[in-house]
């Protein structure tokens, strides 16, 4: 949409009059544009939950997308036809054809709560296991690990520090195993066949993210029981060293230890390099490296 007056691309919508009007000039492009909302106004969660006549919205979550009908209860004459017709629709709302995928949505579920991962990396990743059960790639593997990698991945695709090991740890798998779930959910991702485009727009948007050492620092913080002002600092130094390449071709986990533990040592909170490494299950020579590394690249001197 562009200005006729002066092309200007900067288009604002006024909804309280239903109308685009240019930033620059002024200009009124589009007059008497409907209004797509309800006719109601609300005025708190409780009045919004009265007034509106439509059901939750579509999710992955749901093996059905959320397209399902309930039969209620309420004041009714014949109490058993209704309590057979219940039956009767809970029956049929699964099919033999979704059983597997209910399964499979169920543990995603439980197993994504488990891990404290938000709802949209739910979302992602339930559309990730409808397209493993569709392509026939849930097949023989062990159903807790392919989901699990699954998280995972689209954990790390959304920027949130999920470890490979802990995976590895929580469901005691193999590497063979871990591999082969890894290869799965990537032959996913690179397929588009039978995608409609807002589907192939969201897996074409997966390479484009990825995990710094910044989003490690709040996990580490965390599990070492630092204060406040560590994180804030080790934030500032993890941003300046990703921005200046420092940390270009090394362990985004060990170098944010690293970092965490460097202010630590400033801000005299300091952890052991073995507590650290305790916790966040790596090893002490790998922080030890990172932080020398770090003091030698910022010209940093620390009195131990």
């Amino acid at each position: 949409m562009k200005c006729q007056v002066c092309g200007g691309e900067e288009i604002i919508f006024d909804p309280s009059r239903g109308i685009y009007v240019c930033k620059n000039d002024g200009v009124v492009v589009e007059d008497h544009i409907i209004d797509q909302g309800p006719e109601w106004r609300e005025f708190d969660s409780a009045d919004r939950n009265k007034k509106r006549r439509v059901g939750s919205g579509v999710t992955e979550r749901v093996h059905d997308k959320g397209f399902t009908t309930v039969i209620g209860g309420g004041k009714v004459k014949d109490r058993l036809k209704v309590i057979r017709l219940q039956r009767l629709q809970n029956k049929s709302r699964v099919t033999s054809k979704d059983k597997k995928l209910v399964t499979f949505l169920s543990i995603l579920n439980g197993e994504a709560a488990r891990m404290g991962l938000p709802n949209y990396v739910k979302e992602e990743a339930a559309f990730v296991i409808r397209r493993l059960v569709e392509m026939g790639l849930a097949r023989r593997i062990d159903m807790y690990v392919l989901v699990g990698i699954t998280l995972f991945y689209v954990a790390r695709m959304n920027r949130i520090p999920v470890q490979l090991n802990e995976i590895k740890e929580m469901y005691n798998a193999s590497s063979k195993t871990i591999w082969d779930c890894l290869e799965r959910v990537q032959l996913v991702l690179k397929s588009d066949i039978g995608l409609t485009r807002p589907e192939k727009q969201i897996i074409n948007s997966y390479p484009n993210r990825a995990p710094t050492p910044l989003e490690y620092i709040p996990k580490i913080v965390g599990k070492t029981n630092l204060p406040q002002p560590v994180e804030t600092k080790a934030a500032e130094i993890a941003e300046l060293l990703y921005r200046s390449g420092l940390t270009s071709g090394k362990g985004y986990l060990p170098t944010a230890a690293a970092i965490v533990y460097l202010v630590s040592a400033l801000l005299d909170t300091k952890k052991t390099q073995k507590e650290m490494a305790e916790s966040l299950k790596v090893t002490e020579v790998t922080i030890r490296n990172r932080y020398k590394e770090i003091i030698d690249s910022l010209d940093i001197d620390v009195l131990l």
